[in-house]
């Protein structure tokens, strides 16, 4: 004999908020905002043009908009889906050109001293440390969106996301300002 199926009543709130579960999405939001805070430190922290910011702006609220986590990304069909990933890597692309240009105004201490292969290295690991902070960024904010969506419609998700993204840019920003320039 099977045994009686219990019916759970299911409440008015998200799981994730009652059950005490939401550590975890606050431990990817508070990553999140340090991996943009420190995107924001580097764009302050040399003497670069300031429109890089709108570069990265524009790249952080792409990113936002996009939600590219797969669990996000799985309730739209294929076309949509796609498209949301393009917005991101879009958006990642953006993050990345910025950083290495305001990294680029580093400068040298002595310009005398450069030689054609010490210039190729020190563009390799601009650029790759570029990319590595963009992409950590990126990640941690598809992460962050996944773990929004359990618990928020997809507005107020991309809202959270991009608030924490722009705000972790303007942390940086300041902390850049403040301490290292």
């Amino acid at each position: 004999m099977k045994s009686p199926i219990r019916r759970r009543r299911r409440s008015r709130f998200p799981r994730q908020l009652i059950d005490g579960e939401n550590a975890p999405l606050i431990r990817w939001a508070v990553a999140s905002l340090i991996a943009y805070s420190v995107a924001g430190l580097l764009l302050a922290s040399f003497p670069a043009p300031n429109w890089i910011w709108n570069l990265a702006l524009v790249g952080a609220i792409a990113q936002a908009l996009a939600l590219a986590g797969p669990k996000s990304l799985q309730r739209f069909g294929w076309l949509s889906a796609n498209l949301l990933t393009l917005l991101a890597i879009l958006g990642t692309g953006l993050m990345v050109v910025a950083i290495a240009i305001a990294l680029n105004f580093s400068g040298a201490a002595d310009i005398d001293q450069l030689t054609p292969a010490g210039l190729v290295r020190d563009v390799i690991k601009v650029g790759l440390g570029a990319i590595i902070i963009a992409a950590t960024g990126a990640v941690l904010g598809a992460a962050t969106g996944d773990r929004l969506i359990l618990s928020f419609n997809q507005l107020q998700s991309t809202l959270i996301l991009a608030g924490i993204c722009v705000l972790g840019l303007g942390v940086g920003g300041l902390i850049g300002l403040a301490f290292v320039a």
